[in-house]
């Protein structure tokens, strides 16, 4: 035997024994994948399976086109589904069956379009199919994989796939809506000034289905890049859904269904925003109740329409500055509360109050106790709440119920603005939480927690739906749309910053968050020291914001109210103004229908044309609803690309057609928006007014594209009260006949609190080449034609909502 190796003083042999141990730890490292099938189990409506090794595979159907896949390593459990609240309900109807075969189990739900599943026996891989079809959607590569704890699953690449949504990161600063090619995550900072995160780990493809991974450890997702179809989580278990369509607005519906449907705004959150930002509180004349009823008065009296008054911070107790205030009304400004509140509610006005996440310490109520852990580790240390503590979330309801929100005050206060609460980044991830969890478990979760604690645990049960809530935070996390909706932050005014807020904005509605807002025209440049100038606020703050789902130019700097800015900029004001309100009835029919079934507003071209590769490359133009399409000019330049799918297309503003499929450069000189109009588009408008609680709902004028066959279903209800929920509503089918060149207005369905039981009716029909006459249920009506846009207006008179209206060209 070799005497070397038990010489313990021989270098050689310590180098010997080091390495001896460093494999014997190896195993510790390495990675760890599911192996052969050994045996399956039905537990409910779930599948598991168990492997040679002791791991498991439970699948489980939701419905019938959505599958639940986890799995764990031997002596771990299964998370329980209570663990998070990101998916609303696990109490979901469907079953699942299992056909074993020599080498693999087929899974198939009940329906012939329904999602199947093939599980091989040799490590347990998966494959994807819908509507029977041989050829999976998806399929496993390396499958479930563990290395520490690193959880990643890895599917086959294909690099003609393209894929998005997965929400967007700090600032909203989105530079392309594809994510194909990319590697990418979704987590919440871990620097001060990460404002914003959307985080919502879940992405549609190309192909026709979505994956959502229901985890808040923090996560990444590869999606081509490198070779790799891949998607880790630091922690937790790996647990994701798989969502089959085969269309992208399937996928989204379902989705939504699965983590909760948006909450439905109050109509007065449409309408124009407008903020005290760019006021000196410390001026002659600070934001006190008379500046804000001067500033109202005069900008209607200049027919400009406002809705929603945002305060920001002017108004809070202890002085209102941004942290030195607290919440509470500032009576020296506001000396009579209640007095301010009839003067608002008497001119329909909708009033948003700020809290900043620094005067939570000055605020009644509030505790040591209250603090995370590691507050020290971050700004404003001495004001970080624990929302794991139920008493610090019951302790930030009460709050803002005892000091303005309760109706037995009758104090201002329709929605909040929780702000800051995203800059808590630098806490280290070890950090123990009032559950017993981390930060790093919890912080993806952060804006769940608050908007939960808000809404679902304190609006909902104080107002008990006679008042909608409206919360807007600085980031949102999956599953809380149907709590509240987001802001993305402090963005530059540069058109830079506005091609991501255009990019953002139909990620956000991609990801279950289509009442999205941005500081239209952005917030202010540090660098530079400006607000937008008057090229950007024509363009942004008031072109594309009025094409926005929330519409707040909001900022430091040069004033966001239309009457502060010069008589140009006044006059693109008024025309971005008044069309925002007359579309009203078309805007908040896509506004219901985003909360009914996940589908946004403001739709990324890909959701109706995912087939189209041009779809996936326009993504600074998109669908408004789904007869409109909008192409921003987010440049200095005059002219825009403007890409045109098939059909036939009509330019908005002067009603020339254009034929599909085509790009076009299109003229846009400062202050003119891309606006495009479908042919068989049915567009229902009102008369202006200057706030969304004087629009008339007792008429409407119906616009009519022709060129093919259309139908709107109209959507009304009071816009206030949550009796939507339980048929407090109206809805009206309106269709349009090409060939016979006849639009029906069928009786109205339901009823609300002072609907009107009287409609008068204008159509308006584009597209004609000469004039002709109409009839209006049988009696022939006076028509109005014009030359230069050949359009035919008539007016059809008054008629019970309950009354069928017939409009028939006449035959000559």
């Amino acid at each position: 035997m070799n005497r070397f190796l038990f010489n313990f003083a021989n270098p050689s042999f310590l180098f010997f024994l080091f390495f001896l141990n460093l494999f014997s730890i190896l195993p510790a490292f390495a990675q760890e994948s599911l192996s052969g099938f050994s045996s399956l189990k039905k537990s409910g409506r779930s599948l598991i399976f168990s492997t040679e090794t002791g791991q498991k595979l439970r699948i489980t159907p939701y419905g019938d086109f959505i599958v639940r896949v986890q799995a764990i390593r031997k002596d771990e459990d299964f998370f329980p589904d209570d663990y998070t609240e990101m998916v609303e309900s696990h109490n979901w109807p469907g079953q699942i069956s299992a056909d074993e075969k020599s080498d693999r189990f087929i899974l198939k739900t009940n329906p012939e379009d329904g999602l199947s599943l093939q599980v091989t026996k040799n490590l347990l891989r998966l494959s994807f199919f819908q509507n029977n079809l041989s050829v999976p959607f998806l399929q496993d590569k390396n499958g479930i994989q563990w290395q520490q704890d690193t959880l990643s699953v890895s599917f086959q690449p294909d690099s003609s796939e393209h894929f998005a949504g997965l929400g967007h990161t700090y600032f909203a600063r989105t530079e392309k809506l594809d994510l194909k090619g990319e590697k990418t995550s979704r987590n919440y900072g871990t620097e001060h000034h990460q404002q914003a995160p959307l985080i919502v780990p879940f992405f549609l493809s190309g192909k026709g289905y979505g994956i959502f991974l229901n985890s808040t450890f923090p996560n990444s997702f590869s999606f081509g890049k490198e070779g790799k179809y891949e998607i880790s989580v630091s922690g937790g278990r790996m647990d994701y859904f798989v969502i089959a369509g085969p269309d992208l607005t399937d996928v989204l519906d379902r989705y939504t269904q699965l983590t909760g449907r948006p909450r439905f705004p109050p109509k007065a959150a449409f309408g124009l925003s407008l903020s005290d930002k760019g006021n000196d509180h410390t001026s002659m004349d600070p934001s006190d109740e008379n500046w804000w009823k001067r500033k109202i008065n005069e900008h209607r009296a200049a027919g400009f329409p406002i809705d929603h008054i945002v305060n920001d911070n002017r108004w809070r107790a202890g002085g209102g500055q941004r942290c030195l205030s607290r919440f509470d009304w500032e009576l020296t400004r506001y000396p009579d509360p209640t007095e301010y509140q009839s003067w608002v509610q008497k001119n329909h006005l909708f009033v948003t109050l700020d809290f900043n996440r620094c005067i939570a310490s000055h605020s009644e109520g509030w505790k040591p106790d209250n603090l995370i852990p590691a507050s020290g580790k971050i700004d404003f240390s001495d004001s970080a709440p624990d929302f794991t503590k139920k008493e610090v979330r019951d302790w930030f309801w009460n709050l803002f119920w005892t000091k303005s929100l309760n109706p037995d005050l009758n104090y201002p206060g329709d929605a909040l603005w929780i702000d800051e609460f995203d800059e808590m980044g630098a806490a280290p991830d070890s950090m123990i939480l009032g559950n017993g969890k981390t930060w790093k478990e919890m912080k993806n979760y952060w804006f769940f927690l608050i908007a939960k604690s808000l809404v679902a645990d304190g609006w909902d049960k104080s107002f008990k739906e006679t008042k909608r809530p409206f919360v807007w935070v600085r980031g949102m996390t999956a599953g809380a749309q149907r709590y509240a909706t987001l802001w993305s932050g402090d963005i530059k005014p540069t058109t830079d910053d506005m091609k991501t807020q255009v990019r953002s904005m139909q990620s956000a509605g991609l990801s279950g968050f289509p009442f999205w807002g941005h500081d239209a025209g952005g917030f202010y440049n540090w660098e530079t020291k400006n607000g937008p100038d008057d090229n950007l606020y024509r363009n942004w703050s008031m072109a594309f914001g009025s094409f926005s789902p929330t519409w707040k130019p909001h900022g430091v700097g040069e004033s966001r109210w239309p009457l502060d800015r010069s008589t140009e900029v006044q006059k693109d004001a008024k025309t971005y103004s008044r069309l925002r309100y007359e579309l009203m009835p078309y805007f908040y029919t896509y506004a219901h229908q985003a909360f009914e079934t996940g589908i946004p507003i403001a739709r990324a071209m890909i959701l109706e044309f995912s087939q189209e590769s041009e779809a996936w490359k326009r993504d600074l133009q998109y669908m408004w609803g789904n007869e409109l399409l909008v192409a921003p000019n987010c440049s200095d330049s005059d002219r825009v690309s403007v890409w045109l799918p098939g059909g036939s297309w009509f330019d908005f503003w002067s009603d020339s057609l254009f034929s599909g499929n085509q790009v076009l450069s299109y003229p846009s000189p400062t202050g003119k928006l891309p606006l495009f109009v479908k042919d068989g588009a049915i567009i229902p408008m009102t008369n202006f007014a200057l706030s969304t609680g004087a629009l008339p709902a007792d008429s409407l004028t119906i616009h009519i594209y022709t060129g093919r066959n259309g139908l709107f279903t109209l959507y009304e209800d009071d816009g206030l009260s949550e009796g939507y929920r339980h048929k407090e509503k109206r809805t009206t089918e309106i269709t349009f006949n090409q060939d016979h060149m006849s639009v029906t207005v069928s009786p109205a369905n339901g009823t609300y609190k002072n609907a009107p039981a009287q409609k008068a009716w204008t159509f308006v029909f584009h597209g004609f080449k000469k004039p002709v006459s109409f009839s209006v249920n049988g009696k022939k009506v006076k028509t109005n034609w014009d030359p230069v846009k050949k359009t035919l207006s008539l007016s059809a008179g008054s008629f019970s909502v309950l009354e069928s209206i017939e409009v028939v060209m006449d035959q000559e």
